[in-house]
């Protein structure tokens, strides 16, 4: 079976002396998690988060500045669930037609998946149309499309329809065969693999939705895990993976812009991750 580029065999773990000095140690990369989706699992990751902005750590950010694991995560997601606007799932439309604008063109909109450039107007359930992906599967949690999770934008992207569809509900997770519509993506049994250039975009997307969904309002506890084949559990994987998908496909300008973009025009709140990708480590590679 074809596979993927950059496959990684193993990555490093790092591990606290009593001085707190790091020493590295080779672990195999989809080894079990001490408490997989916890924050305290022990998760290798090769390369150190980079990328980013503080432009909003004296405002926005303030309360989390200075903290690490569990207290980080739950910092975080006091400060990403207070004041939020939660959408219609009518409403997403119109909303990714701005958060997902090709900048070459304000009539158009990139997909996810693909990078390609499409009409905005050119939206439904039509073959060759776009539609309305959900980053975090949906029935991972059985949220469907009510106002919350199921139309968070900062996880649902623009994806061209049998795209989508290929996806399905899929975990994450890096092997298969290359998808003939989306080239560069890749598929299995359990898991999807996107393009190199959304690694990193998918990957804080699933964080953000661990993060953000804590049991409260009524929804679902999310939680990334390190697993793939999760069904209807309200978990997504595999969280080994895209920690390092983070590391290694940095936040893009467009990704910073739209996240500037859902805070000030739709739903009130940031991705933490796409702000500071380094907090991802500081939470569930501790």
């Amino acid at each position: 079976m074809p596979l993927g580029p950059l496959r990684r065999t193993a990555a490093t773990a790092l591990l606290a002396l009593p001085l707190a000095l790091p020493i590295a140690v080779t672990v195999p990369a989809q080894a079990a998690l001490a408490d997989a989706g916890g924050p305290s699992a022990q998760v290798a990751s090769a390369v150190a988060a980079s990328g980013g902005t503080d432009a909003h750590d004296d405002t926005y950010w303030a309360p989390a500045l200075g903290k690490t694991g569990a207290e980080l995560e739950s910092a975080l997601h006091e400060i990403i669930s207070t004041d939020v606007t939660r959408l219609s799932y009518a409403q997403v439309w119109d909303a990714l037609k701005v958060t997902d604008r090709d900048p070459a063109d304000p009539t158009r909109v990139i997909l996810l998946y693909q990078g390609t450039s499409v009409p905005a107007s050119d939206n439904g359930g039509g073959v060759d149309q776009w539609n309305r992906e959900h980053v975090w599967a949906k029935s991972h949690g059985d949220f469907g499309t009510a106002a919350g999770p199921g139309t968070d934008i900062h996880h649902l992207r623009p994806t061209d329809v049998t795209v989508n569809s290929d996806r399905g509900n899929l975990d994450f997770d890096e092997g298969g065969a290359e998808n003939d519509e989306a080239p560069g993506n890749f598929s299995d049994g359990d898991s999807w693999e996107p393009r190199e250039e959304d690694k990193g975009d998918v990957a804080r997307m699933i964080l953000y939705m661990s993060v953000r969904y804590e049991g409260g309002d009524g929804h679902p506890d999310l939680e990334a895990d390190d697993a793939v084949g999760n069904g209807s559990a309200p978990r997504h994987g595999r969280l080994s993976v895209l920690l390092e998908w983070n590391a290694e496909d940095p936040p893009s300008a467009a990704e910073l812009r739209r996240n500037d973009l859902v805070q000030s025009d739709f739903q009130g709140n940031r991705n933490p991750f796409i702000d500071h990708p380094e907090w991802a480590q500081q939470i569930w590679a501790s």
